[in-house]
């Protein structure tokens, strides 16, 4: 694999992993209901902007080895899923992470 080969792997499996984490947030009504982590959110816990997630995803950027490990610590798996090339087929991600919510 040549580097944007890698990259963009890195971010379809960044965006599988976002789109299938989980998280109980309320609702303007108040209510608890669950939904997937939004770039936004995930942007602000890697202090970065969210144009950032974007074109980690997309592959336009690479991710340096220490955005890598602080996204193996929030998604709670290990760095190598990230260059899975089998990551979409072979696994279904449906962690949800609690927090509070304000």
């Amino acid at each position: 694999m040549n580097d944007l080969e890698i990259r963009k792997q890195i971010g379809k499996n960044l965006r599988f992993l976002r789109t299938r984490t989980f998280k109980e947030v309320k609702n303007k009504k108040n209510k608890t209901v669950i939904r997937y982590i939004r770039q936004e959110e995930l942007a602000r816990n890697l202090n970065i902007t969210f144009q950032q997630i974007q074109k980690y995803e997309k592959g336009t950027n690479g991710l340096s080895g220490e955005k890598l490990y602080k996204l193996s610590k929030f998604f709670e798996v290990p760095m190598e899923i990230f260059f899975d090339q089998s990551l979409i087929e072979n696994q279904n991600f449906t962690k949800l992470i609690k927090e509070n919510v304000q």
